[in-house]
């Protein structure tokens, strides 16, 4: 799109309200705004997401070179909980006031909220982690300095948290390959 050219010396000049300059100022006004609000926006998400994946780095074990499903269930466990420690401390202090109101009721209630969000999301479709189960992404992870706009280069997975295989039991899916395979063989005698 052209930008909007004035001839010089008639920078100050009144332009009319119904005229296809007012519409092409009034266009390139709206897309300026749109696009300033998506960089904030994706800047927020890019924030957020880089917080999450430091704090996978910085809670890796060096000797491990792959995780395992256990392991990185447990780790997924502990990011969950994060911030259990800080809930407590402020409701210890809203035990020990005479105050009627909360202290820190923004935060606790900011806290509370991301903490459902985020077991929802892992016991529902599955939280986004970095890929802790590649070598070559645990090891890219682990090197990474925190810098934004290398987050692409970290491969995320979705893991959901773990099912239990005796809680399950009249499920229709198989638990063992034997079993799997003695339920096609009657699935064909069936058929035929």
């Amino acid at each position: 799109m052209p930008k909007v050219k004035t001839k010089f010396g008639q920078e100050n000049k009144l332009i009319h309200p119904n005229s296809r300059k007012a519409d092409q100022i009034s266009r390139e006004w709206h897309r300026d705004v749109r696009v300033k609000h998506n960089k904030k926006a994706m800047a927020q998400k890019m924030t957020a997401l880089g917080e999450k994946i430091a704090w996978f780095r910085d809670q890796l074990d060096p000797d491990v070179t792959v995780y395992t499903i256990e392991q990185t269930a447990d780790l997924v466990e502990r990011y969950l909980g994060r911030f259990d420690e800080e809930l407590e401390q402020i409701r210890l202090k809203n035990q020990i006031g005479q105050r009627s109101s909360r202290q820190h009721a923004s935060r606790e209630d900011a806290i509370e909220l991301s903490q459902k969000l985020e077991k929802d999301e892992y016991e529902g479709c599955g939280l986004e982690i970095p890929d802790l189960s590649n070598p070559k992404n645990l090891e890219y992870l682990r090197s990474w300095t925190g810098v934004l706009r290398f987050i692409p280069n970290i491969t995320l997975k979705r893991f959901r948290k773990p099912q239990d295989k005796g809680v399950n039991a009249t499920s229709d899916t198989p638990s063992t390959a034997e079993e799997e395979v003695e339920r096609s063989d009657d699935k064909t005698m069936e058929v035929a």
